[in-house]
C-alpha cells in the first residue's frame, strides 16, 4: 500500500476501533433486552458507530485511497484533516451521550465543518491521482456525507428547539427528518462500493463509472422525496439503487464467485461485504414496499420495524464494518484473520437480521452476543496489530 499517510490513517483506525467498542456493548445488551436503552444511549450507540467508528475510518481509508504520490504539502494537510476528524468525532459522540440541549448542534457544527474540509481535500486529490471509480465512488460519498451532515445539523437545532428560525413546523420535521435515510442510502451504501472496488480491483470501465452515480442520484431522490413528501421519487430511487446495486454485483461477480474465496484473510471481509450489498438491497427494496402500501409508518408507529432496523444493520455491519475490518486487516499485514471472527460476526449478523424481521426475540438473542463477542475479539486483534508495524516512509 504506497501512501505516506499510512501512519496518519492507522492513527484512525485506532480511535475508530476503541469508539466502536461503545456501540457494541449498547449493541450488545439492547439485543438480549436486558436493559431498556433509554434514547440518548440509543442514538450513542446508533452515531458512535456510524460517526465513531464507519465514518472516522472511512477518513483512514480514504487518506489511502487518494494519498498516492502526495508531497510533503498534500500529506500535512491530510494529517491536519484526519486530526480534526478524529477530535470532531470524539465531541460528537460525548454530545450524544451527555444528551440533547444545545451541546448536540454546537458539536454538530463542528462535525459539519470537518465533514466539509473532508470533502475539500477528497475533491483536491481526486484531481491529482488517476480517476478511478473507486475513487469516484468515494469522492460522491464524500458529497452525500456533507448533505447528510447539513440535514443532521437541522435535525439537531429541531429537536433542541422544537422548530426551525424561518420555516414551518412541517418544513422543519421534514427537512429533519430526512438526515437517517440520505446518510443511509446516499452515503453508507456508495462508501461501501468505493471501498469494496478498491480492495478487490473491481473493473474500470464506463460502465462501471455508472453504478457509483445511479446511487448517488438515486440517494438524493430519496432526500429530495422525504423533504417534498412526494412519495413517486421514492419509487424511482428504489430502481435507480436496485439497478445500481446489481450492477455492481455483475461487474464483480469474477471477485465473489465461489472459487475466488480460496484466499480467506482480508479479502473473505471484503467479498462479505459485497455479499451483504445484495442482502441489504433485498431488504432495502422490501422495506419500501412495506412504506409504499401504508404497512410501515415511521411517524404513526406502524408497522414491521424490525425490517428496518434489520436493513441498517445490513449495511452497517454486513457491509461498512466487513469493509472496513478488510481495510484495517490490509495496513496489519502480518495478522493472520481468525475465521472465529470472520464467521461470528457474519453468521451471528445473518441470525440477527432473522431475528428483526420475523419478529423473534430468542434469535436476536441469541444471534447478538454471538456477533458482539466476534466484533470484540477482532478489535482486540486489530489493536494489538495496528502499533506493531514501523511507519511507511
Amino acid at each position: 500500500m504506497d501512501s505516506a499517510l499510512e501512519p496518519v490513517a492507522r492513527t484512525l483506525f485506532r480511535a475508530a476501533l476503541l469508539i466502536f467498542l461503545v456501540t457494541i456493548v449498547i449493541g450488545i445488551l439492547n439485543g438480549l433486552d436486558v436493559w431498556e436503552v433509554p434514547r440518548t444511549w440509543l442514538l450513542t450507540h446508533v452515531h458512535a458507530g456510524t460517526l465513531g467508528w464507519i465514518t472516522l475510518s472511512v477518513v483512514g481509508t480514504s487518506l489511502l485511497l487518494f494519498g498516492e504520490g502526495s508531497d510533503e504539502r498534500a500529506v500535512a494537510a491530510g494529517r491536519r484533516m484526519a486530526m480534526a476528524a478524529l477530535a470532531a468525532v470524539v465531541l460528537y459522540v460525548i454530545a450524544f451521550a451527555v444528551g440533547f440541549g444545545i451541546y448536540r448542534p454546537i458539536a454538530g457544527t463542528l462535525m459539519l465543518a470537518v465533514v466539509v474540509w473532508f470533502l475539500v481535500w477528497v475533491a483536491g486529490r481526486y484531481r491529482a491521482v488517476p480517476r478511478t471509480t473507486p475513487r469516484l465512488a468515494m469522492l460522491l460519498a464524500t458529497i452525500s456525507l456533507t448533505l447528510g451532515a447539513v440535514l443532521g445539523v437541522l435535525l439537531g437545532l429541531f429537536l433542541a428547539n422544537g422548530s426551525l428560525p424561518g420555516l414551518s413546523t412541517e418544513t422543519a420535521e421534514s427537512l429533519a427528518g430526512a438526515h437517517p435515510e440520505s446518510m443511509l442510502i446516499g452515503y453508507l451504501i456508495l462508501a461501501g462500493v468505493a471501498v469494496t472496488g478498491w480492495l478487490l480491483d473491481g473493473p474500470n470501465t464506463r460502465v462501471s463509472r455508472v453504478v457509483p452515480w445511479a446511487l448517488f442520484v438515486s440517494g438524493l431522490l430519496v432526500m429530495t422525496a422525504i423533504i417534498t413528501n412526494f412519495e413517486a421519487l421514492i419509487q424511482v430511487s428504489t430502481l435507480l439503487e436496485v439497478a445500481g446495486i446489481v450492477t455492481f454485483l455483475v461487474l464483480m461477480w469474477s471477485r465473489i464467485r465461489p472459487s475466488a474465496w480460496s484466499g480467506g484473510g482480508a479479502s473473505a471481509f471484503a467479498r462479505l461485504s459485497v455479499v451483504f450489498l445484495a442482502i441489504g438491497i433485498g431488504l432495502f427494496f422490501y422495506v419500501v414496499q412495506l412504506f409504499l402500501s401504508g404497512q410501515l409508518d415511521p411517524e404513526s408507529g406502524v408497522g414491521n420495524f424490525g425490517a428496518l432496523i434489520a436493513y441498517e444493520h445490513a449495511m452497517f455491519v454486513g457491509v461498512m464494518t466487513n469493509a472496513l475490518f478488510a481495510v484495517v486487516a490490509t495496513t496489519s499485514p502480518e495478522l493472520k484473520i481468525l475465521p472465529v471472527v470472520l464467521w461470528g460476526v457474519n453468521l451471528g449478523l445473518i441470525g440477527f437480521l432473522i431475528g428483526l424481521t420475523t419478529d423473534s426475540a430468542i434469535i436476536k438473542r441469541i444471534a447478538s452476543p454471538v456477533m458482539g463477542v466476534a466484533l470484540i475479539y477482532g478489535i482486540y486483534l486489530f489493536l494489538t496489530r495496528l502499533g506493531s508495524r514501523s511507519p511507511a516512509t
